[in-house]
Formats: structure tokens, sequence, C-alpha cells
């Protein structure tokens, strides 16, 4: 199995980074569809090539990833002494030169491993920062049976649910990231598939919902997600929107959130099911495996479905489920991005503002903590790429960042569009300044008539797009959820001429957007997505 040339790289720098620091942990920052499992197995057998009897724990934190990884070190690397110490897996082998381990079961053995030169700590991101539970438990036991060992991380996020780098806090165990694998390399080289935003209409808004930790306080955020009028109308989208598409995988809130768009979705004729973390294994390995072979066209999933689920066909993300973090932005987004014979791209459909606030994914970096560290920093990060520095360093050993930059690389959480690859929010999409929006009836010759709304930027009318509040069917929800997003009343018009009406009465009935995201280099531009005010900030 021959590396693509970005892995063989990969794996040069991290071998150098070794030669340049006597201690520390690194990181290997590597994307999804970079291929990890291949390059922990390559690295493997380089380290057994140069110092033949490496022995070496590759940790990860679930079934599925465990074979992932040995199914590629069989392909390397034929004939190497391979061991598996996992529960679910039926096996605890001691004694081989090359371990695969699930962390829940090894996490209280490090006793019985003899000795251990090298730990691989797949999506090590989960670690957690401090020095406390199953990974940092049995890592510490591990240091004392063997003080010499190294642990190198592998993760697509080098950073916490908070966005703050791994390398950073009072006990980080990581202290460099050694190499990067980027996701905007693996787009332009072709190895991952583009996300292309859709241009949904249901809005979900979580702005008055609580933050606890890093991310929603999920009780409070599925109140206002999961309403019936809600379901329909997101449900409506999808279905018209992903008529096209051939796997769809949705993100919800809650098990009951999940299972009322699973029924709204079969209700509507899709073929779709409900997966969580409550789902039992067999029967959860079973979905998976019909969602694979087409025989299921949508899984709904509750926070499942993100790190380890490798279906390259998903063409279609819906997400239902706002979030604040970046990990699992993320991971939720690199689920559409892997490449499949006839794919050319996954739509991506948000009917919340998490890429509004967190901007493009393959944009997204750690950022620094607040505060910093208590008393005096023996080290200081890199802003650039994370990495632990000497404190009068005058420029990052690993990335070459010069100390002090007049303004540090800021982190892309807040972002004035929704494009969510940074090409579209170069070349595909721009976003204009909305100053006026006009609404008159649109009439034809056939058909009946239409809601015209019209969106100016000074005296330059800059988009258009059409209400159907006198249509039928799918067109009139479509509508009627149009309206109820931005009505400022209870009500909703029964048709479009009525609309005009209470329109010209008073134009305050709806809210007006503050920018639009709209295509570019259109006859008729497109809108992809508004930009709204925040409640309280000034008009």
């Amino acid at each position: 199995m021959t590396p693509r040339p970005y892995q063989s790289r990969a794996l040069d720098e991290l071998w150098k980074w070794f030669s340049k620091h006597d201690g520390g942990n690194p990181i290997v920052e590597a994307a999804v569809g970079a291929g990890k499992s291949l390059m922990i197995a390559l690295l493997a057998q380089r380290a057994d090539a140069e110092y033949p009897g490496t022995r070496i724990l590759v940790l990860v934190h679930q079934k599925e990833l465990l074979e992932q990884n040995v199914e590629k070190i069989e392909a390397v690397w034929p004939g190497a002494d391979i061991g598996i110490y996992s529960a679910s897996a039926g096996r605890k082998d001691l004694g081989c030169q090359i371990t695969y381990a699930t962390i829940g079961s090894i996490w209280k053995d490090a006793h019985l491993l003899g000795r251990i030169d090298i730990v691989l700590a797949d999506e090590c991101h989960l670690i957690n920062p401090k020095d406390a539970g199953m990974w940092r438990s049995f890592l510490g036991d591990l240091a004392r049976y063997c003080p010499n060992t190294r642990c190198i991380g592998w993760t697509g996020t080098p950073f916490r649910g908070n966005g703050v780098w791994l390398t950073a806090g009072d006990e980080p165990l990581f202290t460099n990231i050694a190499t990067s694998v980027s996701m905007r390399e693996l787009l332009e080289l072709g190895f991952l598939a583009p996300l292309v935003p859709a241009a949904t209409v249901t809005r979900i808004d979580a702005h008055d919902v609580r933050t606890s930790g890093d991310d929603y306080v999920v009780s409070e955020l599925a109140k206002v997600t999961d309403t019936e009028a809600l379901v329909e109308s997101t449900c409506d989208e999808i279905v018209e929107l992903a008529k096209d598409r051939q796997r769809w995988l949705v993100f919800a809130v809650t098990i009951d959130h999940a299972m009322h768009v699973r029924d709204a979705l079969r209700a509507r004729g899709v073929v779709a099911e409900m997966i969580s973390a409550k789902t039992p294994k067999a029967e959860r390995a079973q979905l998976i495996a019909d969602y694979r072979a087409g025989r299921l066209r949508c899984l709904v999933n509750v926070a499942v479905l993100t790190t380890g689920f490798d279906v390259p066909a998903v063409d279609f993300i819906a997400l239902l489920r706002a979030t604040k973090s970046p990990v699992l932005y993320v991971q939720i987004a690199g689920r559409g991005m892997r490449i499949s014979p006839g794919k050319d791209n996954c739509l991506w459909a948000d009917f919340t503002d998490t890429t509004l606030l967190m901007g493009p994914v393959d944009a997204v970096k750690g950022r620094m903590p607040i505060g910093g560290r208590k008393g005096e920093a023996p080290h200081k990060l890199c802003p650039n790429c994370g990495s632990q520095n000497a404190a009068a360093a005058p420029e990052c050993l690993d990335c070459g960042f010069l100390f002090p930059e007049p303004e540090r690389i800021k982190h892309t959480s807040h972002s004035s569009s929704a494009a969510v690859l940074s090409s579209q929010q170069e070349s595909l999409f721009e976003t204009t300044v909305v100053t006026d929006v006009r609404y008159r009836l649109h009439e034809k010759e056939q058909g009946p008539p239409s809601l015209r709304v019209e969106y100016y930027d000074g005296m330059l009318r800059k988009a258009s797009e059409w209400v159907c509040l006198s249509h039928e069917g799918y067109a009139r929800r479509k509508a009627e959820s149009w309206w109820r997003t931005r009505s400022t009343i209870d009500a909703i018009p029964s048709n479009a001429r009525e609309a005009v009406e209470w329109l010209d009465y008073s134009s305050d009935v709806l809210s007006t957007p503050i920018a639009l995201l709209v295509t570019k280099n259109e006859k008729y531009p497109k809108i992809v997505s508004y930009v709204w005010r925040k409640q309280g900030e000034p008009a």
C-alpha cells in the first residue's frame, strides 16, 4: 500500500520533530480523509525498521476505530506481531510488539503490558485537559512503569470543545503540533469532497439558550428546537433540498427530537431510522450496515455519528442541532466530506446559526486560553500552530511564527457570512448589506400570485425572492416557514395579496435582515443565507 505524498511528508516532519525535541509529546493534526489509520500503521512499521523491537500501543476510544486501525496495519505490514486488547472485540492479548486497545478496556491494566516505547493516541482531543479521566489515569500509570514512553496524539481537531489548543493549560499532556495535514490541503488535492451550503428558509434560533461548559444546555436547546412547527418545516425543506441526494445524515438534539424528525421524514416517504447512544450495539451496527448498503436513505442521529463514523457516500447533511463547540462542528462537517464514486460534493443544510458563528469549517483553528497559566509560564504557546515554545523564543520552533506579532491570528468563530468553506467565502459568494426591503405583489398570466421581496443596498437592488403564500402544498408550507421566521405578530396571511396589504399598512410586520450571503457572478444572484441582528443589538 503506497502512501500519498502528503502522508509521507507528515511522517517525515514528525520524525524530524523528535530529532529537535528531547522531551514532550507531539500531536499529528490530520483532517478527516487524511488516512490516520494508514499513517499510524506506517509509523509503527518505520519505528520498527529504524529501532528494531520498538513496542507500540495504539489507543482508541471505540471498537469501530480499533477495527479500522487493525485492518490498515495488516494491509501495510503482513506478518507484524499484532495484539488486540478490547473487551468489545473479545480479546485481551498480551506480549505483542504492537497492541491495539480500546481505552475503556485497558485503562486499569497498565501494569500488565510490560515495556511500551510509544503510545499512539487516536482522536486525542477526547483526552481530558486535566490529570483526570480514563486516558490520563492510564497514561499516568504507564509512565510509572515506563518513564521513557512518548505519547503521540492524532486528531483533526487539536483543540478542546471550547476551542483552546490541546497544548494549553496547567496540565497539558501534549506540547507541540509536530505536523499538519489540513482540510484545505486535502480539498485542494481532491482527497475531500467540498461542502456546498443550501439556502435554508427555516431558522432554529438558539440565541437565548444558556450555555454550560463548552456548548448549549441540551435540555434548553431541545425546547426551542423540538417543536411541531419547526420539525414539520425543516423536514419539508430537507425532502425538497435532498431529493436528488443518496445518503442523508441528520443531526438532532435529543432522542425525542430525533424520533420526531424520523417520523416526519417517514410520513413524507423517506426510508429513515434513528440512532443514538442508547441504541443497542447490535442494532446500531445493523442500522449502519443498512445505511452503508443503501437500504436506508436517512439516519437521524443524536451525538453518535461523528468521530469514527465513515460512510463516504454521505452527500447530504442537515444540521438541526446548534452548537458552539468547534470540535463538534468540524467533526459533523467531516462526515460528508469523504470522497466516493459518483459523488461531487455534499450539500450542507444548516437550519441553525452554527455556520454563521463558526465560519468556514476549513479555517477553524485553536485559540489561546483566556488568562493564561497560573504563576509564571515556563513556555508560551504559538497562536498560529499551538506548539509550546521557550518563554524567550523569538519565533516558533515548529512553524516559524515570529513573536510578538502586532495582532495574533484570530479564531474564526465569528464570520460575517455562512460560507461553510473558505473558497466559497472568497470566490463563490459575497455578503451584501441590506439597507432597505421592498415588498410587492408579483402576478403572472398563469398560476397564483406571489409576494416579491427585493433587497437593496443603497440605491442598488442586490437580490430578490418570491414567497408563495397563495400556493398550496410544499410551496405554501415553505412560505409559512419564511413568514414565521420574520414575523413580529402571531399571524400568517392567507395569501400573497393579503400579505402586501399588511405590509403596506406597516412594514414592521416583518423583521429585516441586516445582510445577505448571495451568489456572485450570476445574472440573478441567489440568496444563500440571511444575517440577522442579535437581540439587543442597536439598529
